[in-house]
């Protein structure tokens, strides 16, 4: 497979990164085709993935579908599962219909939608996180994770510890709060249900999700609670009514319930985040808000001299995303990460792995100054006692180097660590026969022959 060559780098002002990430920007939006090891654009963009410092990723459906969960656009996504099944879902005319606040209108799409989103949170359920999922958490790991915007309502990355912004934060200490989030959840999170009157969310229950699954919506606990209050008080109810409980997301048409919070925290993010880096995998970027998205985001990245890069099977319209995003990699997200990890292995080290290896590097470097300073005080060739001692003394040093040297292997690789230990110990052997031979023979030596 072969890679389309990039266009002369555009004219950023402002760049506060190197220039060799400067060059790989573009101009127009340049293509990659397939994952080759030999590719040198791809090469270096692998490269500067491993030197940057903040990555923001945007993600899709696209990044879920090996757990199993459909995307929406593809031949095998929910929109034509939706015209596929005709008998079940006959009056809704197209798979966006499915998503539209307009269907709440007539209550025998409403019975369609809550049978629909039931069986699509049962498969959620049973999904598990994939490596591309694995992948945003290892960035978190390295501390190079700014933020994950995603447009996935699965809320699979909260399943590998991600904190994910599935409740309003607290206007007081925004910022603070907004930090501690990892992923944005752009469209709302299918593990709740959230009420259509009062707003409050609530998490499914077996009697919620058999409501849905029969094409009933369950009113809200909350409104009827407080209804009862009020009557039970003697005041009138003054016509209210009980708001219904539907799954937490959000709907082609209506506002979005989290505008606000998302854009301050955007905002916050290009200001005093310094993102170098944005990944985008796993979506075909037809929403017009995640659009601004990425504008807003590419144009603060392209000034510090960092890329945007799109990681996805489905080609995307390229007249009206140059400038913006510099490659489309033509992948699929888990076979890229699997790339990556043989690209750039050292970038794939826990933060555990890389902190134990730099305590064995200062001890092993105190041990051999140790043993140099040892060697250095001694002026005068030493008599035979003496040289005997210093061999002692230098065997336990040599001792605790190898047994660093050991744990730093298995830690780097444990799979042929048993190997070189029984190779060393063969050699250590070895050397303390020798040692032991020489030992002896000046044990012979007279001592008035050495003062001789």
């Amino acid at each position: 497979m072969t890679s389309v060559s990039p266009s002369p780098p555009a004219s950023r002002s402002g760049s506060m990164c190197s220039d060799f990430s400067s060059s790989l920007q573009t101009e127009k939006l340049a293509h990659i085709m397939g994952l080759n090891s030999d590719d040198e654009v791809l090469g270096r963009i692998t490269k500067q993935l491993g030197r940057s410092r903040k990555i923001a990723c945007l993600t899709g459906a696209g990044i879920s579908c090996n757990a199993g969960i459909p995307d929406f656009r593809s031949s095998d996504g929910l929109y034509n599962l939706v015209k596929k099944d005709s008998s079940q879902y006959w009056s809704i005319k197209s798979g966006r219909e499915m998503f539209d606040i307009s269907l709440f209108r007539d209550d025998f799409k409403i019975s369609i939608f809550a049978k629909f989103m039931e069986r699509l949170y049962s498969n959620v359920q049973l999904a598990k996180p994939t490596k591309t999922h694995k992948f945003i958490a290892h960035l978190k790991d390295r501390n190079k994770l700014l933020r994950c915007y995603t447009q996935n309502i699965d809320g699979l990355e909260e399943n590998i510890g991600l904190v994910m912004s599935n409740r309003k934060l607290p206007l007081s200490s925004f910022s603070s709060h907004w930090r501690n989030l990892d992923v944005v959840q752009l469209h709302g999170d299918l593990n709740s249900l959230s009420c259509t009157k009062c707003f409050q969310t609530f998490s499914w229950n077996r009697y919620w999700s058999r409501c849905l699954r029969r094409g009933e919506l369950p009113l809200c606990p909350h409104c009827e609670a407080l209804i009862n209050q009020r009557m039970n008080e003697g005041k009138r109810t003054l016509g209210s009514n009980v708001g219904v409980l539907r799954p937490n997301i959000v709907l082609y048409g209506e506002n979005h319930p989290s505008c606000e919070m998302i854009t301050q925290g955007l905002n916050l993010d290009i200001i005093k985040g310094n993102p170098d880096l944005l990944i985008i995998m796993g979506t075909s970027l037809k929403v017009d808000g995640v659009k601004q998205l990425v504008k807003k985001l590419s144009k603060r990245i392209h000034d510090r001299g960092g890329l945007i890069i799109l990681v996805n099977k489905t080609p995307i319209g390229d007249s009206s995303w140059h400038g913006i995003i510099d490659y489309q990699i033509h992948s699929d997200c888990d076979n890229w990460v699997t790339f990556l990890e043989s690209e750039i292995p050292d970038f794939f080290k826990t933060q555990d792995q890389i902190n134990k290896l730099r305590q064995l590097k200062r001890e092993a470097s105190d041990l051999r100054r140790m043993m140099k300073a040892q060697k250095d005080s001694i002026s005068t060739p030493p008599t035979t006692p003496l040289r005997t001692a210093l061999h002692s003394d230098n065997d336990v040093l040599n001792v605790k180097i190898t047994s660093l040297n050991k744990i730093k292997r298995k830690i780097l690789s444990p799979e042929n660590s048993s190997e070189e230990d029984e190779e060393e110990n063969t050699n250590m052997k070895k050397r303390a026969k020798i040692r032991s031979t020489f030992d002896d023979k000046t044990s012979l030596i007279d001592p008035a022959d050495q003062m001789n």
